[in-house]
């Protein structure tokens, strides 16, 4: 910690008030929703400006709150320091991740996923078909809009062509899209909840087990129980077909190119570390592709870096496969280091300290900490805002909460996935919502009711919340980590 100026020194530092704390939260943050998409369901338009530089700006009014309780330059910089240095392993983890990304597509990973996936469509099985084939695309990209703007596509033609209700196929897609990208350790949200928790990636997946599971088997009896009475017998197989074909043309399909991806669920599930998983998988991607798909080496080291792009012939095909590369995660690393700077400055001012406080003194519960945590995800995510501003805040004003009830950080980290990230798409003006329905040219109330899982998880959590059933705590004599909660 560098030592602060003489001035600095002899400046009286003013400890903020909750009234001015939640008059200086409610002004950045509406600085950040006014500049970005503003919140439509009032009219309130917004600037449309980029998230990730609206952060940066929001960093000087949050520098001058500081100035003015007293706080010198050199101060206010360490704080906003130390938090994004709490990000640094995450951020790393998510350009590795698209790296990654690109290497299995070219060297026919995730075309062999897809090819075998489509493959097993069975008319009366369909609904839990496309959820779990939504799932396993999901649980290997690490991305549900991924999932659901590609293979997702290919399952609401078929089903169109099997007559069947379209709210039914998308809310199966939505479904099995959300609950592999929680699972998967290379997903964005998944990367950044844990991270914003202070819990290693894994533990977080294993404790979001709990909601998770059981949310997703109540999910598969509903679609198999209305899959059997909406099923139609006739089915146009040319979507299927066409996608396969075009995987065939342009690849090697097989076991063979399943070994990257046998190989990463190894080491991670054997306690390696993160970084040098991932990367080495997507290595073992590129080796694969060299040997087996007959593609260069530097052409391929170059594909991690930039990215996959193709032109078979096929539109949807090309939609599907041209994506990845380290290039492809670094807005989602410029707005950790924007975001986490931010919430640096401001728990350094004693701002958050001054807000969350009064809160604690009422919140003795674990009831009480889920039920806070479900109404900052919500409020934010109602607002307009997006799924990583959502997280920050609610990482940043909810931790002290869990963190005075001695509850592990993973009870957080999985109760902002559980409101947050499946709780999203059920919010109709929501950019999650929004998504899906332009996606597939219908309304949110199409397929909102049919989003099962979304609908469970959240259930399922505040019951937990309520019983303390799965909600782990730290005993009396034990001490927490240092690492734990790095936004309290």
């Amino acid at each position: 910690m560098e030592k602060r100026t003489k001035n600095e020194r002899n400046r009286k530092i003013k400890k903020p008030s909750f009234v001015f704390a939640c008059t200086t939260l409610i002004a950045l943050i509406l600085l950040i929703i006014i500049g970005t998409k503003g919140i439509e369901v009032i009219g309130l338009k917004g600037l449309n400006v980029d998230l990730r530089l609206m952060f940066f700006i929001a960093w000087l009014p949050a520098i001058g709150v500081s100035w003015y309780l007293g706080h010198g330059y050199k101060e206010i910089e360490n704080s906003a320091v130390d938090t994004i240095r709490s990000g640094i392993q995450p951020a790393v983890i998510l350009l590795v991740v698209g790296g990654m990304t690109s290497a299995w597509i070219v060297s026919g990973t995730v075309p062999t996923l897809i090819y075998y996936g489509l493959k097993i469509v069975n008319p009366h099985m369909f609904l839990p078909i496309v959820l779990v084939i939504s799932s396993v695309t999901s649980l290997f990209t690490g991305t549900s809009w991924g999932t659901i703007g590609t293979v997702g596509l290919a399952m609401v033609g078929i089903g169109m062509g099997m007559d069947m209700n379209i709210g039914l196929v998308i809310g199966a897609v939505v479904s099995g899209a959300y609950f592999g990208d929680k699972m998967s350790p290379i997903s964005d949200t998944t990367v950044m909840s844990s991270a914003l928790a202070g819990v290693p990636v894994m533990k977080h997946i294993k404790h979001m087990l709990w909601t998770v599971v059981p949310g997703y088997a109540v999910t598969f009896l509903l679609f198999l129980f209305l899959g059997i009475q909406n099923a139609n017998a006739t089915i146009d197989y040319g979507t299927v077909n066409g996608t396969m074909a075009a995987m065939a043309a342009n690849f090697k399909l097989g076991f063979v190119t399943l070994l990257p991806m046998i190989l990463l669920f190894y080491l991670l599930a054997t306690g390696k570390p993160s970084i040098p998983s991932i990367l080495g998988a997507g290595l073992f991607g590129a080796l694969i592709a060299i040997v087996y798909q007959g593609q260069s080496a530097g052409d391929v080291l170059n594909i991690m870096y930039k990215g996959y792009t193709i032109e078979s012939g096929d539109a949807f095909v090309d939609t599907i496969l041209s994506r990845g590369g380290f290039t492809s995660m670094r807005d989602f690393t410029n707005v950790m280091l924007g975001s986490f700077g931010f919430a640096g400055i401001l728990k350094g001012a004693g701002i958050l300290d001054a807000f969350i406080r009064p809160i604690c003194e009422k919140v003795k519960t674990t009831l009480g900490a889920t039920a806070a945590c479900l109404v900052v995800e919500v409020c934010a995510l109602a607002t307009g805002s997006t799924q990583s501003f959502a997280n920050v805040m609610t990482g940043t004003l909810v931790s002290p909460l869990y963190k005075q009830l001695r509850l592990k950080p993973e009870n957080m980290s999985r109760a902002m996935e559980d409101f947050g990230t499946q709780g999203a798409i059920l919010i109709p003006w929501g950019v999650n919502a929004l998504y899906v329905a332009g996606m597939y040219g219908v309304e949110p109330i199409v397929f909102i009711p049919f989003c099962f899982l979304n609908i469970l998880v959240p259930v399922i959590s505040l019951i937990y919340g309520a019983t303390g059933f799965a909600m782990t705590k730290y005993g009396e004599s034990e001490e927490i980590p240092e690492g734990a909660y790095p936004m309290a």
